[in-house]
């Protein structure tokens, strides 16, 4: 198969940290492993309820590109178009600050009250925390060691640097404007490391 086809490329840069984001489900499931067994520590209940203490509608800013505006000292997630598509973008610009599975999801239940949110459009706040975790995860690898970096280049054959430039913020997109290898990828990590209702 070749990676770089327009087909697969889909000319843009999220698509492009989307396909190394595939590339890269070896890596996140063998972590998958040892995060589980750091979350056994302390019980769901307990740690969700410290994540909303900690994330909630005074520390995180929930808006739509062009009606509101990113806000110092608090986590951003922004709605937005790309370019001409009829749909909605998430961004959440300090993605990278957060790596503990509660308080992701106490962000993405933030998000998931606005209007311009459907879990039918975007996937259930489960879905969107795997693609989170994938983020944060393949985020790390690309940055990681010299030879974690070249096993990245070498798996998606894209310079480590343009997939970091790409990565510094998530981008959530809607399910439509995904590809069936990124749902199943992000359906594995929903299930080795998202909390099974």
């Amino acid at each position: 198969m070749n990676w770089n086809t327009a087909e697969n490329n889909r000319a843009s840069g999220p698509s492009v940290f989307r396909t190394a984001l595939c590339c890269c489900l070896l890596a996140v499931m063998l972590l998958a492993s040892v995060s589980a067994a750091g979350e056994a520590a302390s019980p769901w209940e307990e740690r969700m309820e410290r994540a909303r203490e900690k994330y909630n509608a005074q520390t995180v800013n929930v808006f739509v590109k062009n009606y509101g505006y990113y806000r110092r000292g608090k986590i951003n997630v922004c709605f937005y178009r790309a370019g001409k598509k009829p749909y909605y973008n998430i961004n959440i610009r300090e993605s990278l600050q957060i790596t503990d599975e509660a308080e992701m999801e106490a962000v993405l239940e933030l998000a998931a009250e606005n209007e311009h949110y459907s879990a039918e459009e975007y996937g259930t706040v489960s879905f969107m925390k795997a693609e989170w975790i994938t983020h944060n995860i393949a985020y790390s690898l690309a940055n990681g060691s010299r030879e974690q970096r070249e096993l990245v280049e070498m798996i998606t054959g894209e310079d480590v640097r343009k997939i970091v430039g790409h990565a510094k913020e998530l981008d959530l997109s809607p399910l439509s404007a995904m590809t069936e290898k990124e749902i199943m990828l992000y359906r594995m990590v929903e299930y080795a490391f998202c909390r099974q209702e």
